[in-house]
């Protein structure tokens, strides 16, 4: 057993904590102006004396909670217990999450005798608004043929291959289940990353092609188109990532030993670096590029607030989006940057059932068994 081994997890879901606190941190102040703990409120609230106090008793109560669970998490370093790793680790994920939803719950409750009625009419631009991906769908081919061609690598090197090997590592680093040398076993990890850069990539046109913009015209419309580029950016930058994630695990039968943990580090330091590159990129952006130049000029100018256009009535906890009335399926966020979905679109359901159904399906055909 390497003590490395065991205490990766836990190093790692330090850090994301740790990212994580950063951005719930900064989290109230990169919404619209008018949305305030998922509460259409006045613009100028947030600025005022009681919005700044209702900040910072937030800030306070997510800092306090993030710090627990980085001790939870940090434990196991200083115990040097290898099975206790895992539950520290999830304990502290879900101790962090709890503790960041009651801090929100808690500032929402103090916003909502704020509330302002959000403004009903929207926006539409006149010209047709076609669902292009960013770089176009020449940029769809790289991430399949990554994986096809870890497909074929992986044939003509059949016979290296064991005929029965690991694909899943106990906390003290040994491999404690394993797979044969069948189609499945070899070409499941492959066969998933197609399904779910395929997902990927059709979330995008998706988000592109049914999300509803908030603002249309002038500059604060051309603000959130650029806004809306970069999240879409983002969404296919993650086909890559995924594509290279299940490269490197189709590739673990030809290059990891029958003991010990695989080298993963290469991996987490470009995923890790990916996470910190869109936590930048939400920042600098803000809800629907409200933090760009100009944004803040544009929004004092205003003299009702705008919101995000839909009903308050339809989110529950201001997280959930339930409206069976709206076409539209991905809707901005009113706590955090970026888009939800509407749960009240049966859409929605089918591609998530759909989803759910390939993914169980690779993994119950893929052969594997514990170690004797």
């Amino acid at each position: 057993m390497t003590s490395e081994w065991f205490l990766t997890p836990s190093l790692i879901m330090a850090f994301v904590i740790v990212v994580c606190l950063v951005v719930y941190y900064l989290m109230p102040r990169m919404t619209r102006p008018d949305v305030y703990f998922a509460v259409t409120v006045s613009s100028e609230f947030r600025d005022s004396a009681e919005g700044w106090s209702v900040l910072k008793r937030y800030r306070v109560e997510v800092t306090i909670g993030s710090v627990l669970a980085l001790l939870v998490v940090l434990s196991p370093v200083r115990m040097g217990e290898s099975m206790y790793s895992l539950v520290a680790t999830l304990g502290g994920f879900f101790l962090q999450g709890a503790g960041v939803f009651l801090a929100y719950y808690r500032a929402r409750g103090r916003v909502l005798p704020h509330a302002v009625a959000p403004a009903t009419v929207r926006e539409a631009a006149l010209e047709p608004r076609p669902a292009r991906l960013p770089g176009g769908w020449l940029l769809q081919f790289p991430p399949f043929a990554m994986l096809a061609g870890t497909g074929i690598w992986l044939h003509t090197h059949w016979e290296q291959i064991p005929e029965s090997f690991p694909i899943h590592w106990g906390a003290n680093g040994q491999p404690n289940n394993w797979t044969t040398r069948t189609f499945t076993g070899v070409y499941g990890s492959l066969l998933m990353g197609v399904v779910l850069c395929a997902f990927m990539g059709f979330v995008a046109y998706a988000f592109f092609r049914w999300s509803r913009p908030v603002q249309a015209a002038g500059p604060a419309g051309e603000r959130e188109r650029r806004f809306r580029k970069m999240i879409g950016s983002i969404l296919v930058a993650t086909q890559y990532l995924l594509a290279l994630q299940f490269a490197w695990i189709g590739l673990m039968p030809l290059s990891n030993p029958q003991t010990g943990p695989p080298g993963i580090v290469p991996f987490l330091v470009i995923a890790l670096g990916f996470v910190v590159v869109v936590m930048v990129l939400v920042i600098r952006y803000g809800q629907g590029g409200t933090r760009l130049a100009g944004a803040a000029a544009s929004a004092a100018g205003g003299t009702a607030p705008v919101g995000d256009r839909t009903p308050d009535k339809y989110w529950k906890l201001g997280l959930f989006y339930v409206n069976r009335d709206d076409p539209a399926v991905f809707i901005e966020k009113r706590f955090g940057i970026g888009y939800t979905l509407n749960f009240g679109h049966p859409g929605v359901w089918i591609g998530l059932a759909v989803l759910v159904a390939v993914t169980v399906a690779i993994a119950l055909l893929a052969p594997s068994r514990h170690h004797p």
